[in-house]
């Protein structure tokens, strides 16, 4: 049986479900396909991992957190075309083309989630207490909530004067506050104390922030040198943001 409602599950589900789309995103382009419909294909199939892994994290045998989480993530998306000075712009200058663009990453990334999610409960059951699959919610976590709190803060940064310094800045911030919020999000949902988990997954998920953000084209040693420094960074925050979680929240209900 499940723990009923869980808000942290909901958290946890948001930036996972979010993860999973931008997987998609990610493989669309190491791909590097032309077609709208392989890119949001890939969006759909990365947005099924998402919720899938979002109804394996929940505490509870419910797909409602994993919804949740997914309606928030085209919220949040939807959110900042709206109600940003960046997103109007955007808007304004091509809005039949935005309103399409929207509607497809919104429906392909909710049908992915929501079947994702309804596969992985109705079919697996409940969720192993082994902490083993938290190094992929880890990654998965720290790797959506990196590039949500980035787009958050780029599109904010670009409403007013932009410069390739402080989008650079804006880059490396989403970066530290997304390892922060993703840990919290996994160590105050977990079952058993994930610190080696949020640890590994926590370096996986900035990894794939930057390959995603140099569209998998950082293959030089030196850039592969700096994406290692940069996960390592990533993932001691990633590990005190799961200690935060945790010791706040999730070892009151652990087990």
């Amino acid at each position: 049986m499940g723990d009923g409602f869980s808000f942290a599950s909901v958290i946890l589900s948001y930036f996972l479900t979010a993860g999973g789309l931008f997987t998609g995103m990610l493989v669309a382009g190491y791909i590097k396909s032309t077609s709208e419909a392989v890119m949001y294909l890939l969006i759909a199939l990365g947005s099924f991992l998402g919720g899938f892994v979002a109804a394996r994290a929940s505490r509870g045998s419910t797909i409602v957190e994993p919804a949740i989480g997914a309606v928030l993530v085209i919220g949040t998306i939807v959110g900042l075309f709206a109600g940003t000075g960046a997103g109007k712009l955007l808007w304004s200058s091509d809005s039949s083309s935005a309103v399409k663009a929207i509607a497809l990453l919104g429906g392909s990334s909710a049908i992915g989630a929501l079947g994702g999610a309804f596969v992985s409960e109705k079919f697996f059951g409940e969720a192993t207490l082994s902490p083993f699959p938290w190094i992929i919610y880890s990654a998965l976590s720290t790797f959506g909530a990196c590039l949500i709190a980035t787009l958050v803060m780029g599109m904010v940064a670009m409403s007013g004067e932009a410069s390739i310094e402080k989008l650079i800045g804006m880059m490396f911030a989403g970066m530290g506050v997304g390892c922060l919020l993703g840990g919290v999000a996994c160590g105050a949902s977990a079952r058993t104390r994930p610190l080696g988990a949020s640890f590994l997954g926590g370096a996986a998920g900035v990894a794939g922030y930057f390959l995603l953000l140099s569209r998998g084209e950082a293959k030089s040693h030196d850039a592969a040198a700096g994406i290692a420094i940069l996960a390592a960074g990533g993932a001691i925050v990633t590990l005190i943001g799961a200690l935060i979680g945790w010791f706040a929240v999730g070892k009151k209900k652990a087990g």
